[in-house]
């Protein structure tokens, strides 16, 4: 009697499911529960490739509400990536800044052993009314310029 029932339910539950599916003549596949998860292009994230030396521009909401007067601080955090070893330190703060436009410009740090980290990018915005933060992301810090930008800088100063 238990199981007939826990059956009945079951299909109830199914029929109930898929019922909008098929509303209006308009036939959707309902997805299989054995499919694998595969990622398209929106649910992956582009890291940018930066060296150290490098100015970086970064935009968002804490700075677009910020006043002239504000201390901002933009700061380096080495993120856990398999495959990266740690550098012997977790945080950075870049220097260099330069804000304009709701934007900050910083120059992405030279410090020992901070070639090829990925790492977090947090915005400190404080003024008088108190502070704000933004993540802006990650960037990962390579010794050298990727193949593609450094050939078409090449291809540029020709």
């Amino acid at each position: 009697m238990m199981r007939t029932t826990l059956v009945g339910i079951a299909a109830f539950a199914t029929a109930a499911f898929a019922l909008p599916a098929f509303a209006n003549g308009i036939s959707v596949p309902v997805p299989n529960a054995v499919t694998p998860f595969v990622p398209s292009e929106k649910d992956i994230e582009v890291v940018p490739q930066v060296t150290p030396g490098d100015q970086i521009a970064i935009a968002c909401g804490a700075l677009a509400n910020s006043k002239a007067d504000s201390d901002v601080r933009v700061v380096l955090t080495i993120s856990a990536i398999p495959g990266e070893t740690a550098p012997g330190y977790k945080k950075v703060l870049a220097t260099d800044e330069q804000i304009a436009y709701g934007a900050v410009r910083v120059r992405i740090p030279t410090v020992p052993d901070i070639q090829d980290h990925t790492v977090n990018l947090d915005v400190y915005v404080v003024d008088a009314k108190g502070s704000q933060t933004c993540n802006a992301g990650h960037v990962k810090i390579t010794d050298t310029l990727p193949a593609a930008a450094s050939k078409k800088s090449d291809s540029e100063h020709s």
